[in-house]
């Protein structure tokens, strides 16, 4: 047999005072009991939850912690450890590049000289750069790889690797750009769209959120490893030409944002 309605209704009365406890105040309307009132006396007591099961009495409310859940993790930082460890792998990566790119490019036990970072060769796509050039985009890549499978597993979604980012003309605000729409306009040659771009090796970011920048990192390889990582001068013709590379940085990603060189033999400065 059904029990009569009123007796559902002062069972929920029973279970809303129970769960509510003494700090619940009169609520303004119906809505407001069905809602505001119960939401807020069972996440000041969680036993509420566990008398009856929380998901047989406020089914959303477990969706709208998971939701809530979830929206932390997404502005979730890397703390002071998780840094010092990505650090250690850009160093330990830096390293690698610089000898294995060494070893295929200039032989077994090769090493630069001056007269070894002047030489003239032909690169992958047929231009004519220096050696130090060739050497500089293959160690480059070889790094940024290694950095992939070393964190890709791990911290998917909190990094990125080169990704590009341009200021807005008409905002002013910094905006980041999908690849798959830069990778189309290259494809295409539609170059200009990229003017006034940046895109740094490697970004740590919140959850899913590019724009939500905490560090910044870029390697650099001297043909001459004893020589010290600097950053460089954007040339004239650049939107920020004579500008330091690491100032212009900060003007796109923000001022609180401490870019940082990754080199082989000085590590993370």
């Amino acid at each position: 047999m059904t029990p009569p309605r009123w007796m559902w209704w002062l069972c929920c009365l029973l279970l809303w005072t129970a769960c509510a406890g003494p700090e619940v105040r009169r609520p303004r309307n119906y809505s407001q009991i069905a809602v505001d009132s119960a939401t807020a006396g069972c996440l000041r007591n969680p036993a509420c939850a566990s008398q009856v099961g929380q998901d047989a009495i406020l089914p959303w409310l477990s969706r709208a912690a998971a939701r809530a859940g979830q929206a932390a993790a997404m502005m979730r930082l890397w703390d002071a450890a998780e840094v010092a460890r990505v650090e250690q792998v850009l160093v330990e990566c830096a390293k690698q590049a610089n000898f294995d790119v060494n070893e295929r490019l200039l032989g077994p036990g090769g090493r630069t000289s001056p007269a070894v970072c002047r030489e003239k060769v032909v690169d992958a796509n047929g231009r004519e750069v220096t050696r130090a050039m060739q050497l500089g985009e293959a160690k480059h890549a070889a790094a940024l790889e290694c950095v992939q499978r070393a964190l890709g597993a791990t911290d998917a979604g909190r990094f990125s690797l080169e990704p590009r980012y341009l200021r807005d003309a008409k905002t002013g605000r910094t905006r980041w750009l999908d690849p798959n729409e830069v990778a189309q306009w290259l494809r295409d040659g539609l170059f200009y769209l990229l003017t006034g771009s940046i895109a740094p090796d490697v970004v740590l970011h919140a959850l899913g959120n590019p724009l939500k920048v905490q560090r910044i990192y870029d390697f650099k390889f001297p043909c001459q490893v004893e020589k010290p990582a600097v950053w460089s001068q954007y040339p004239e013709g650049s939107p920020y030409a004579e500008q330091w590379q690491d100032d212009v940085y900060r003007q796109l990603l923000g001022h609180d944002v401490i870019p940082k060189t990754v080199s082989p033999n000085y590590g993370v400065r």
